[in-house]
């Protein structure tokens, strides 16, 4: 049968029809999506006009959704001239027998439907899970025989409840059905508590069911008859045989089935095989083209939302999916309808946005990947809609909720972004992970899906609900899916759900998101200015609670100099100790303070006024202690300077800090007037130290800047006195302390070493700068010297606790660390070294005084969850703040920035205005530094530290800037481009990465390096390449990088095989240490994955084989090689030859086995 087409007028009277209201009809100009046209209605539009041979799409359609727009497009697609009849299908006869498909031929799976098999096996990625939909109504009592009728004729109607899911992914569709139809369960002689509890028992079993598609077990209908002549109908359904528009089919007609055993329901003209080979066909250019249009945005896509997770092997019933559900009410639904058309968008999209506000806020993502299912059932045939088989497609939405943009602009943006992406939906989003998957390297997921039900009418229609009663227990889950947030219409409201897998999840997180998501889409319903807004921070009350809890931190000050305490007690008992170095070296706290004076003297005279700096660059000892007192005592600012910096970095220092003078031990300081302490304690000395207001700065201490230059950041006495005075109150240090000074000048937590012992009246025990790598010296000093106090990084302890053995730290009372990770074995070692001593980990910056955050650890047990000791809770006059990108507060778990406020603020970068008022900010009367460093809440009030945000690192205590060591090495001249980062392998260490001109080879480059870069920032990898990789948008592929560094690393180099029987134990000893498996006596200890502490394990290992005390890891920093370390053992020992007759006797005995070491020691 042919009939004309349809005249634009017609076409366009059918939309007008759709979406007409009480208020009119929408004028040319209107938006139709203001007057209730969505995403579903556009795509009835376009399936319905296509079959009427108008080929418009759903893209053309969504991009400008006017009449005027729509009748341009029809008037373009159809002409003015008569157009040729169009062929419409007859209509099917009524006794058309069944297509041949479903008499057991088997036929492909449907994309989702292959996802959906995939998912249900055990060996996936959050896999073991079937995709299914499980409803129970409650209602009057059923009848149990005609309920086995009906739900048999519906098997019969419906082919797809009769098939079977094949092992090699196929489907087919068996000629009856091979089981039974129902099982009942008669409760109605149990008491009520038995009945209960049997009901609780199927709904668990149901709700988690993986029913046996392979022997064609798709659905399950079980019959609960309960006293009162009540029933309970439990309808699941594998979702691999009915999608959930399929499940409404299957209940609307299973009603009239039941209500009419003889009813005759119209047949149905076509299959589910037969529509997936029309869909094949007639999609299969639109499907490439969709392809074409992905492939192009295949590296630009974001990832999923990273919600904070439960370790999958902590997850106890990883499987278990429950549910969440919030209904509104008529009323509410048509306000928040009316509000959504009125901004321009539809309900669903902003649902949608609601979501994606609160996913951002639990992620810490403002883009990502959204899963949202597509009801897609475009098919030519008329009866396409009595259907029932997986007719869904999905659309990987790209979320963009970033800015300050209001609530209503984000919904906007994200529902343009819908109607782009699902014009692309040929190629659907389960398609779009496998190439992501490919891309990547390895397996990409969308587990968070987002599912709209809305326009298509009530969950179950007045026929089901009248038949079965209404819904009472409704949940569905999906593998590899651990969030789907669904809304759909019920009892002429809206009702909104999360089907979650609630193990994934740290306890309450889930109950937190969705509180805040239906209390978003609740407002949005009954308050204009929820979208005139941006979001706000969606932090539950109890959380918000929480952190003011740990934020309550107002403690007294006492407004002193940092110095002042110390000349306070010079004062008061110039005779007590102060300084204490080696066996036998003291300097008196009068003494101290007399050289201290008579070097500020010196430094008045030479024209120095309160406000200015002056640099330090001493090594360790007792003259750097009197230089930085004399700097302060001046009233001046110290401004540390390693010795071993290079001097184009102490040029870019002194360029920066303005220092004309600069106390040394000798050496000659370009630029400056190098002022030596043993000249400038001859003058003689002030009366008293010059005094300033709390506020001057009292150092200015450069760290890694991202631009390539060192920043330096100016601290006031005010914010390093906020930390000292914590600290020694916290821990009641006191005069009679002593703390070993382990720390480099210029490292920050040495300003507490100095200024918390000395203002308390304690010592401060000194490590020479020789011995600064020594860990068996310090732990000499500690015995020595009675030390109580030790604050470090945690790699300095780590190596005193394998330079000593239990019970040997006797005296240590009290160990804070900072500056680093704290890993959660060292309160254990350190309670077995100094039992009952006290030990925390502090967190902090350079910009924050030191030490900001403090959590103490007891006997040294630490909790199994923790991963490192984390930062814990703020100190005295310090308030911590976790935030996303628009400075939100982030909720409990999400990772954000680390913000720190309050008194240990440091007043900021010295000469950089700009830098300044980027990092440093004041909000409610609160000054805060932007650390930059990611950091969470846990519940409890406490902060965990998770690294660096951008591209600064810590690297054994060090923060390390990779732009700085990018820019040092670019500054070779054959150096076009650099880049720089951890690398993972034997040990973490400093990589680089350079696209070099000419022969330059990695020694030449690491040698430039050391004459610009201070040692802790010289790479202990540099691969050299011609060009560095980059990837398709033109920035540089940092996992190529890595890549590259990882195969230099497996890169056989020349290998110079030990000779002697000295050298063969290095290179033995060496080789056990650092995990390789030969090392040759000129491999590089750094490029065999060394650190400071696999030098002290190798040092001790070397004593025990070697029967000697002079092994010291001085030697091995000094030489670097295992050939280089026995040469100079060898000619360093006191007894030529000896070091090489113990190696040949230890060789000789490694290579006896038990047997025969036993019996040379019998006869020995």
């Amino acid at each position: 049968m042919t009939q004309h087409p349809p005249t634009p007028d017609e076409l366009l009277r059918s939309v007008t029809d759709a979406v007409r209201s009480t208020e009119g009809t929408p004028s040319d100009d209107d938006s139709l999506i203001t007057w209730g046209l969505d995403s579903i209605t556009l795509m009835k539009i376009a399936g319905g006009w296509r079959r009427q041979g108008v080929r418009i799409g759903f893209a053309q359609l969504a991009k400008e959704p006017t009449l005027r727009a729509w009748r341009s497009l029809l008037a373009a697609e159809l002409g003015t001239a008569p157009a040729a009849p169009v062929a419409v299908p007859e209509p099917a006869a009524p006794q058309q027998p069944v297509p041949a498909t479903e008499l057991g031929e088997p036929f492909p799976l449907a994309t989702m439907q292959h996802a959906y098999w995939i998912g249900r096996g055990e060996d996936t990625n959050l896999g073991s899970v079937a995709a299914h939909l499980y409803v129970e109504f409650d209602g009057p009592g059923l009848d149990p025989d005609r309920l086995d009728t009906a739900v048999r004729a519906l098997a019969r109607r419906h082919g797809m409840l009769r098939a079977r899911f094949t092992d090699d992914g196929r489907q087919e569709i068996l000629p009856d059905l091979n089981r039974s139809a129902t099982t009942v369960h008669d409760l109605r002689a149990l008491d009520e508590q038995t009945a209960n509890a049997t009901l609780e028992d199927i709904r668990h079993a149901s709700s988690h069911a993986r029913l046996d598609v392979a022997d064609g077990e798709v659905f399950c209908v079980q019959l609960s008859l309960l006293p009162g002549g009540l029933s309970r109908l439990h309808v699941d359904v594998d979702m691999l045989a009915a999608d959930a528009l399929s499940y409404r089919v299957l209940m609307t007609d299973l009603a009239k089935l039941y209500d009419d055993p003889g009813v005759a329901l119209p047949p149905i003209g076509t299959s589910y095989p037969e529509y997936l080979a029309e869909r094949a066909d007639v999609r299969k250019l639109s499907r490439e083209q969709a392809q074409e249009w992905w492939q192009e945005r295949i590296p630009e896509l974001p990832s999923a939302p990273e919600l904070p997770l439960v370790p999958e092997a902590e997850r106890t019933e990883p499987t278990r999916v429950t549910r969440r559900h919030h209904w509104l009410p008529a009323e509410e639904k048509q306000r928040l309808t009316a509000r959504a058309h009125r901004h321009g968008v539809t309900p669903a999209m902003a649902v949608a946005t609601a979501f994606s506000e609160v996913l951002a806020a639990w992620s810490g993502q403002p883009r990502f990947l959204l899963n949202v299912p597509m009801f897609d059932r475009r098919g030519s045939h008329p009866d396409t809609d009595l259907l029932v088989g997986d007719f869904t497609s999905s659309v990987l939405l790209d979320v963009d909720v970033s800015g300050d943009g209001t609530f209503t602009d984000h919904a906007r943006r994200l529902q343009d972004r819908m109607h782009t992406d699902a014009a692309q939906a040929d190629y659907s989003g389960v398609e779009v992970l496998r190439d992501l998957s490919r891309h990547n390297g390895e397996q990409v997921l969308a587990p968070v899906v987002f599912t709209s039900a809305l326009n298509l009418g009530e969950l179950f229609d007045s026929g089901v609900t009248g038949s079965f009663g209404k819904p009472v227990w409704i949940i569905s889950q999906g593998p590899q899916v651990l969030l789907d947030a669904q809304i759909t219409e019920v009892d002429g409201g809206l009702l909104v759900n999360w089907d979650v897998r609630e193990d994934a999840f740290p306890a309450g997180l889930v109950d937190a998101m969705f509180a805040a998501f239906h209390g978003l889409v609740t407002r949005l319903g009954t308050e204009d200015a929820v979208w005139e807004q941006p979001v706000p921070a969606l932090l539950p009350d109890a959380q918000t609670a929480a952190r003011a809890k740990a934020n309550a931190t107002e403690g007294p000050r006492s407004h002193r100099l940092l110095h002042q305490g110390f000349f306070d007690r010079a004062a008061q008992a110039p005779d007590a100790p102060a300084l204490l170095w080696g066996a036998e070296g003291a300097l008196a706290y009068g003494e101290l303070a007399d050289r201290a004076l008579r070097c500020a003297a010196t430094l008045v005279d030479r024209g120095v006024r309160p406000g200015d700096t002056v640099a330090v660059s001493l090594p360790k000892g007792p003259e750097q202690i009197v230089a930085v007192l004399g700097v302060l005592a001046a009233g001046a600012a110290y401004v540390p300077i390693g010795v071993e910096q290079p001097a184009a970095r102490r040029e870019r220092i002194q360029h920066t800090a303005g220092f004309r003078i600069a106390l040394t031990d000798g050496r000659p300081v370009e630029g400056v007037v190098a002022l030596p302490v043993a000249e400038a304690v001859r003058r003689a000395p002030l009366d008293g130290p010059v005094l300033v207001d709390e506020e001057q700065p009292a150092y200015v201490l450069f760290t890694s800047g991202s631009t390539g230059q060192p920043k330096g950041v100016e601290v006031p006495h005010r914010a390093a006195m906020n930390t000292v005075e914590d600290l020694n109150d916290r821990y009641g240090i006191g005069s009679s302390d002593r703390c070993l000074a382990v720390s480099a000048l210029d490292f920050d937590l040495s300003v507490y070493d100095t200024f918390g012992l000395l203002g308390a009246g304690g010592a401060v025990v000194l490590v020479e700068e020789g011995d600064r790598r020594e860990a068996r010296e310090w732990a000499g000093l500690v015995r020595t010297h009675q030390v109580t106090v030790l604050n470090c990084a945690p790699p300095l302890l780590d190596l005193l606790l394998l330079a000593t053995g239990p019970g040997e730290l006797p005296s240590l009372r009290t160990v804070v660390l900072g500056g680093d990770w704290v890993g959660t074995d060292l309160p254990g070692r350190l309670a077995e070294r100094a039992p009952g001593s006290r030990f925390a980990g502090l967190g902090g910056t350079t910009e924050t005084a030191i030490h900001s955050t403090v959590c103490e650890v007891t006997d040294g047990q630490v909790p199994a969850h923790w991963k490192a000791v984390p930062y814990g809770t703020p100190l005295r006059n310090v308030k911590c703040r976790v935030v996303d990108g628009r400075g939100r507060d982030c909720p409990d778990w999400v990772p954000g920035e680390l913000w720190i406020g309050g008194d240990g603020v440091a007043l900021g970068y010295r000469g950089d205005p700009e830098r300044t008022a980027e990092k440093f900010t004041e909000l409610d009367g609160v000054r805060w530094y932007r650390t930059g460093d990611l950091a969470r809440y846990w519940p409890d009030g406490s902060l965990e530290f998770l690294g660096r945000r951008d591209h600064q690192v810590k690297l054994r205590g060090f923060r390390i800037e990779l732009g700085e060591v990018e820019a040092a090495l670019t500054g070779h001249p054959a150096v076009r481009r650099a880049v720089a980062g951890l690398t993972r392998g034997q040990g973490v260490q400093l990589a680089a990465a350079v696209a070099a001109t000419g022969d330059t080879t990695e020694d030449q480059l690491r040698e430039w390096a050391r004459t610009v870069l201070p040692p802790h920032m010289v790479p202990a990898r540099i691969a050299v390449a011609e060009e560095l990789p980059l990837t398709s948008n033109g920035k540089l592929d940092r996992r190529a990088v890595r890549e590259l560094w990882e195969a230099q690393g497996a890169e056989e180099q020349d290998h110079r095989a030990p000779g002697t029987a000295l050298e063969k134990v290095m290179a033995q000893v060496w080789a056990e240490v650092l995990g390789v498996p030969r090392v040759g006596l000129d491999d590089g200890f750094f490029a065999l994955g060394g650190d400071s502490v696999l030098a002290t394990v190798i040092v001790g290992r070397l004593r025990e084989a070697l029967d000697t005390s002079e092994v010291t890891v001085r030697a091995l920093f000094a030489t670097l090689t295992a050939g280089g370390m026995a040469k100079r053992l060898a000619a360093e020992e006191g007894t030529p030859g000896r070091l090489e007759e113990v190696a040949g006797i230890h060789l000789e005995i490694a290579a006896m086995s038990d047997d025969e070491v036993e019996a040379a020691l019998r006869e020995g």
